[in-house]
């Protein structure tokens, strides 16, 4: 499959660490102008009520419209730190998943306590959720940084509210578990473990996810295995809705369960593998066509 941009970002998220690391200017101010670097935290930024702080994005950045207008100055192989600095940002906010860790220092060395060319010092924040209602406790944590927590908390508590909505309908103890399989990549065969945030979802979903417990948060295995694990379904995800997937794989073993089912699911990109308000999109329809197979 061609989704590099997805897979990219997809594999570079692996190492994903705690929810909010971040290092303070000794006088609290709240910050005017954001750079995000990872497409997803343009919209955790806006979900906290700070879309129009921000003044650079990284590549691959569209949610909300306004920041596809706005100067990139990352994407998850490199960022521009000359690009940065002429923004003269008072918040920068990471994922550390989402490039080298080499280039997470850089940031960090450029942007020291002592500020940018005399400025007030850069706040550098990172915001890296587990779990779908990590993202929640994330667009609090913002909207505090950023002294709007009226805004952040109420949509904080609506996405809340929609994963309860999710674990009511579809998590029940009288429906049986799906065997699923979630393709990261065809070649390599690519698929995550159980500490994924994806994996929160499928197990919300009432799924069984398959090699959940491989040691590695993304890891590839054979097509042999995944045949002698009879997937009843198969997703995988595209950069584009418009864009085919190549199923024949899985579609040339007539007595796999998913090709019984018909069940080969390419779901958007953008609404499953970004930890924003809007993965509860992707969410949905993992639980509802799960929910077909039952």
């Amino acid at each position: 499959m061609g989704f590099q941009g997805f897979s990219t970002a997809l594999i570079a998220a692996c190492c994903i660490a705690s929810p909010l690391a971040h290092s303070q200017p000794s006088e609290q101010s709240f910050p005017q102008r954001i750079i995000t670097v990872a497409p997803h935290l343009s919209e955790m930024v806006d979900a906290a009520g700070g879309a129009e702080r921000l003044v650079g994005v990284s590549a691959y950045s569209n949610f909300p419209e306004s920041v596809k207008k706005l100067p990139i100055t990352s994407d998850s192989r490199s960022v521009d730190l000359e690009r940065m600095k002429q923004l003269k940002p008072d918040l920068i906010i990471y994922w550390r998943g989402g490039m080298p860790e080499t280039q997470i220092e850089s940031i960090k060395k450029t942007f020291s306590s002592t500020g940018n060319k005399g400025q007030a010092a850069t706040q550098i924040i990172s915001v890296e959720p587990k779990r779908l209602i990590d993202i929640a406790k994330d667009i609090e944590a913002i909207g505090k940084v950023l002294g709007t927590q009226a805004i952040a908390n109420k949509n904080a508590k609506e996405f809340s509210a929609q994963i309860a909505a999710l674990k009511s309908k579809y998590q029940s103890s009288n429906k049986r578990k799906v065997r699923v399989f979630y393709q990261v990549w065809s070649q390599p065969l690519m698929t995550l473990n159980q500490d994924h945030l994806i994996a929160d979802i499928i197990q919300i979903c009432g799924g069984e996810q398959l090699f959940a417990k491989e040691k590695l948060l993304v890891p590839t295995v054979s097509r042999e295995a995944v045949v002698a694990a009879n997937p009843e379904i198969i997703f995988t995800a595209t950069d584009s809705s418009s864009m085919k997937v190549d199923w024949s794989m899985w579609t040339s073993i007539p007595q796999l369960a998913a090709s019984k089912n018909k069940a080969f699911i390419a779901l958007d990109g953008d609404m499953i593998s970004r930890p924003s308000p809007r993965i509860i999109q992707g969410a949905n329809k993992i639980c509802s066509e799960i929910d077909k197979i039952r």
